[in-house]
């Protein structure tokens, strides 16, 4: 059925179904409000008034024994208190009787009525109490006033005042529970507003958005025709269906449209073939002007670039008529008018740049051409030849912004490269240190051993020489015990001894410092994952990283550590490792003399910090903004490619971290990289 409708039936449809559902959401909410207001009513006329009403009743009883105690006490005199009696009781009676009027029975509280009666029943008692009070204070008997403030009056807080406070409490009660019905109401009038305005809502975004796509639907439809139409192919039928009033029409008018564009092209056609002129057969503007400066003559080119048609630009002034103005907005002088020069120095002219003002008060630029026209008498005109050059200054101003797109793609490309070139001179030097420890090992495992067998060989030979000596003693050969002793003394056995074990000792710490050098090149080298990514110890890697660097740091500074517990990153290590290089080369290389490198490992929410400190030259405010900028260094020509930073910020922001310098010229600079923790468990 929808599929029928025209669209103005749709959107009138739409219109229908928005009122309905604005008019249920008032309707609703009308309702909603009479039953708060109507639940408000109830509490004030039916709970609150009651209420108040006994709280009198209470107050004003208590008010009468209070007096009565004070003239008792002997604080206050009788005097009065008969009028105050008699005030109060009949006060406490129209208090009553307001609250038999206001009160309403709750039918789901019974026993309100019973206490209501109970109540009724026990008035005369109270009127009699009063009446006796009263005329005790008037007599002045305090013997009277006293039994009855000791024994009526109890009896009274047993038949007046419970009933009374039941009454109270009830009504307070029913206030409560009114209150709450009040809020239950408001709730679900409220559920029923939005679920009707979700409902709606949904409703309506529906019908929208099948009214949006029958519409994009016919609109695609008559933008095809259109571009048939411009393409000057043939053009087909608009579909619609039955019933769709606006579509036909649509269709009819673009089939007249066809008809009448062909019928003048074709008009056009036989005009331009009867009129070929040169003013008609040159894309320039042209106009001539007289002596005076006013337009002569024009062609179609001039007046479609102006704006203007041919009987509105003849006889006008022409610097008055399109070139009044320069490009920023400022009069332009007749004086210095390129077109009035040429016919004052009967010269040709070509100006670049002058600015043409159309009919419709937009500009655009020229490039202008002014030829003198002279007639017998000296007098005479001049013809100007125009055309517009907005499209080739657009073109410049996109070969220049290309240029300096390319400029930038090509100082990128520099960039890149060399920090490729910097990653495989690293990863060169990775490999040269990993095959470098692996030759090491195997000649240090063969000295190791050696090692192990000379001691043992040594132990045995120094053994079978302290035997030999005991075997010659026990001989008794005094002449050979004393050959043997000069041969001892000679070669210095016992040195020997000495020596060799520490000697042996000495060998064995070289050994042990060869192998550790060994290991921290293959783990600062780590070739088999130079593309991987895996938990990293960033205090063993730092620490790796100073040993392998020991030879260059140990000359410039000393290390000191400053390390708190940090958890593993995910990072390259690698990379990590050449990021390190590059801060304590920088660092080692700010130090004149001799000085201090601070390592300090630091973990902060989410990330960790590895902190490198110097107290070298450290940097001024432009330094430090161009410190990671490619090519940047502030080392002398020919010691430094400016590229060690610039590699390592790359490194950093791949890795999602960032740098923190802090940097005071003579104090020195502190480097701080932050990097997230995404380790699996603590150091």
């Amino acid at each position: 059925m929808f599929k029928r409708l025209s669209i103005r039936r749709r959107l009138a449809l739409h219109v229908v179904l928005t009122g309905f559902v604005m008019l249920a959401l008032s309707i609703v909410f009308v309702l909603s409000q009479r039953a708060s207001d109507e639940v408000e009513r109830r509490i004030f006329e039916h709970e609150l008034a009651p209420a108040k009403q006994l709280h009198r009743v209470e107050l004003r009883l208590l008010s009468i024994h209070g007096h009565l105690q004070d003239v008792l006490l002997g604080i206050a005199t009788p005097a009065g208190i008969p009028e105050l009696i008699a005030r109060e009781g009949e006060l406490i009676r129209e208090n009553w009787q307001a609250f038999l009027q206001a009160h309403w029975v709750w039918p789901t509280d019974l026993a309100e009525g019973g206490r209501i009666a109970d109540m009724e029943k026990a008035l005369p008692e109270l009127w009699l109490f009063l009446e006796r009070a009263s005329a005790a204070s008037r007599n002045q008997d305090a013997k009277e006033l006293d039994r009855l403030l000791r024994f009526d009056w109890y009896s009274l807080r047993q038949t007046v005042f419970e009933p009374l406070r039941e009454l109270a409490e009830a009504q307070d009660h029913h206030v409560e529970h009114a209150r709450q019905s009040l809020a239950d109401s408001r709730r679900r009038a409220e559920l029923l507003v939005g679920s009707l305005l979700g409902l709606g809502v949904l409703l309506l975004s529906g019908f929208a958005v099948g009214l949006m796509r029958y519409m994009t639907r016919r609109i695609a439809n008559i933008e095809t025709a259109l571009e048939q139409v411009a393409a000057g192919g043939e053009v087909k039928p608009v579909p619609y269906g039955r019933g769709e009033d606006e579509m036909s029409r649509i269709a009819d008018a673009i089939n007249r449209t066809v008809t009448r564009l062909r019928e003048k092209q074709d008009a056009i056609s036989r005009l331009m073939q009867r009129q070929r002129t040169v003013l008609d057969a040159v894309a320039e503007g042209i106009y001539g002007i007289d002596d005076s400066g006013r337009v002569n003559f024009v062609n179609p080119a001039a007046l479609a670039m102006l704006g203007y048609d041919e009987h509105e630009a003849l006889g006008q002034h022409s610097h008055t008529l399109m070139h009044h103005h320069r490009a920023d907005g400022r009069p332009y002088p007749l004086s210095e008018c390129p077109v009035y020069a040429s016919r004052g120095s009967g010269k040709v002219v070509t100006h670049v740049g002058d600015v043409f003002f159309r009919k419709d008060g937009t500009h655009f630029p020229v490039e202008l051409t002014s030829a003198p026209l002279r007639s017998g008498d000296g007098q005479g005109g001049c013809v100007v030849v125009f055309h517009d050059i907005s499209e080739r200054l657009e073109k410049d101003r996109l070969l220049r912004e290309s240029i300096a797109q390319l400029e930038q793609t090509n100082a990128r490309l520099r960039e890149t490269q060399s920090q490729l070139l910097q990653a495989e001179k690293l990863a060169g030097l990775g490999q040269l240190a990993a095959g470098m420890a692996h030759e090491i090992n195997n000649p240090l495992g063969f000295i190791q051993s050696d090692l192990n067998a000379l001691e043992s060989y040594l132990k045995d030979l120094f053994d079978l020489i302290v035997d030999f000596e005991m075997l010659v003693r026990q001989r008794g050969d005094s002449g050979l015990h004393e050959g043997f002793m000069q041969l001892q003394a000679r070669s210095e056995i016992d040195f020997i001894r000495d020596d060799a074990s520490t000697l042996l000792s000495e060998t064995r710490e070289g050994v042990r410092r060869i192998a550790r050098i060994v290991t921290d090149l293959k783990d600062f080298a780590r070739l088999d994952a130079a593309l991987e990514t895996a938990d990293a110890d960033l205090q063993k890697a730092l620490d790796n990283t100073v040993r392998v660097m020991h030879a260059t740091l140990a000359e410039k500074a000393e290390i000191v550590r400053d390390y708190e517990s940090i958890p593993l990153v995910r990072c390259n290590l690698g990379q990590i490792n050449q990021v390190f290089v590059n801060l304590l080369l920088n660092a080692a290389h700010a130090i004149r003399e001799r000085g201090t490198i601070t390592l300090r490992t630091r973990h902060v929410g989410n990330e960790v910090c590895v902190e490198i400190a110097d107290d070298g030259r450290g940097m001024d405010a432009t330094e430090r903004s161009r410190m990671f900028d490619p090519f940047f260094t502030t080392k002398p020509v020919g010691e430094g490619t400016g590229l060690g930073l610039s590699v390592s910020y790359s490194i950093v922001r791949s890795h999602e971290g960032r740098f923190e310098v802090d940097s005071t010229p003579g104090v020195g600079t502190v480097v701080r990289l932050w990097l997230p923790a995404g380790g699996r468990g603590g150091v």
